[in-house]
């Protein structure tokens, strides 16, 4: 991986953190139960893909 790819990929990293603790911060304030649901949910498609761009720093 070129330097320029491992800064892209970790700037990618760091936006998707930030982002699903947004929305994670948002689903927990939130007093309507099906709001709460999807912000959970699009907190954790954010984690998903999180985690997809740190497998690709491990191999």
């Amino acid at each position: 991986m070129t330097t320029k790819e491992l800064t892209a990929l970790q700037g990618q990293l760091s936006d998707e953190r930030v982002v699903t603790k947004k929305y994670r911060t948002m689903a927990r304030q939130c007093t309507d139960p099906e709001i709460r649901q999807k912000l959970e949910n699009i907190a954790t498609r954010h984690q998903r893909h999180f985690d997809t761009l740190m497998s690709y720093l491990k191999t």
